[in-house]
């Protein structure tokens, strides 16, 4: 009872803070330069028809307002789209108008989810080992050299290596994986190594404070006096207690790693969802943008939720 009590509770807070990030995302588009008859070939395209013939050219710019809610006065505007994402009718985007944003999700979602399953399985792999011997070494040269590299991934931008290894695998080393398209596994090892980096660094930083506080527990010394050997106290004791704090890391990282794609696709020409996102917004598509950002904050909150959960459930001493 007490657990479904949480989650309704945390599921209401969610679509509060849903409704007040659209509507501000919402309001910065509103006021924002542009717009999307300004910024796209629909401009171009019309920009003939405004001077020989007005009145057509009004008639086609009301009948454009009127089909996305344009005409609308501003709060209803908020309303009409929140309400939309809300019960998932996300409707067409304002460059696709014949393709349903739903169909488009179904298409580059999928994508983008799994090279953030797999940046983030690399960055656990990866990161807790290197965690474990900083943590183990702590205050050694070997502990130095994990954390400079760690904070290396942290420091170089995702694009930034994305660029390096299109000139390392395209020019010095051509041939042994593709540097863009989409279609076989190999096409996905370049972008998650990239994705992966920051991630990498993050886990490795987490695990290392989270080991170290671990054996300075009480039940780490009781171990000791009792004879436990070593690396059997390090790994049922140390290991497994301090893992419990990378689920506070992972869950979220998860999320923006799904949302947070968008140069990392460009520059390997792959059809994912921060393509779909980046061309949302450049040219003012209020369906889609909208979607993105409804997306990208319900990805988050809810893998917080099941992260506060999963907590309480693994950690006894943890309550809801």
């Amino acid at each position: 009872m007490a657990v479904a009590t949480f989650i309704l509770k945390r599921f209401v807070q969610i679509v509060i803070t849903l409704i007040l990030v659209m509507s501000v995302s919402y309001i910065m588009m509103y006021y924002s330069p542009g717009g999307f008859m300004n910024t796209t070939t629909m401009a171009t395209v019309l920009a003939p028809l405004q001077g020989q013939n007005p009145i057509l050219y009004q008639q086609v710019m009301d009948q454009f307002q009127s089909r996305y809610g344009l005409n609308l006065p501003l709060w209803q505007q908020i309303v009409k789209y929140v309400w939309h994402e809300l019960t998932f009718d996300f409707g067409n985007s304002m460059q696709n108008p014949s393709l349903t944003i739903m169909s488009q999700l179904k298409q580059t979602l999928p994508i983008s989810t799994l090279l953030a399953f797999g940046s983030v399985l690399l960055s656990v792999v990866v990161g807790v080992p290197l965690g474990i011997v900083a943590a183990l070494k702590r205050n050694t040269w070997i502990d130095y050299v994990v954390g400079t590299v760690s904070l290396a991934g942290q420091a170089i931008p995702s694009f930034v290596l994305a660029v390096i290894m299109v000139l390392l695998f395209g020019v010095a080393l051509p041939g042994i994986l593709p540097i863009a398209g989409w279609g076989t596994w190999k096409d996905a090892v370049l972008p998650i190594v990239c994705l992966s980096a920051a991630n990498i660094g993050v886990v490795a930083r987490y695990m290392r404070g989270s080991l170290i506080e671990t054996l300075r527990q009480d039940y780490i010394r009781t171990a000791k006096a009792k004879g436990v050997k070593y690396w059997p106290m390090i790994y049922k004791h140390g290991v497994k207690n301090s893992l419990t704090a990378m689920i506070t890391v992972v869950g979220p990282q998860f999320a923006v790693t799904v949302m947070g794609t968008i140069w990392v696709e460009q520059i390997f020409g792959i059809p994912g969802l921060g393509k779909v996102m980046q061309s949302a917004f450049t040219s003012f598509d209020y369906p889609l943008a909208i979607t993105s950002v409804f997306l990208l904050g319900s990805m988050i909150m809810i893998m917080n939720l099941l992260v506060d959960i999963v907590y309480a459930l693994i950690d006894p001493r943890v309550k809801l």
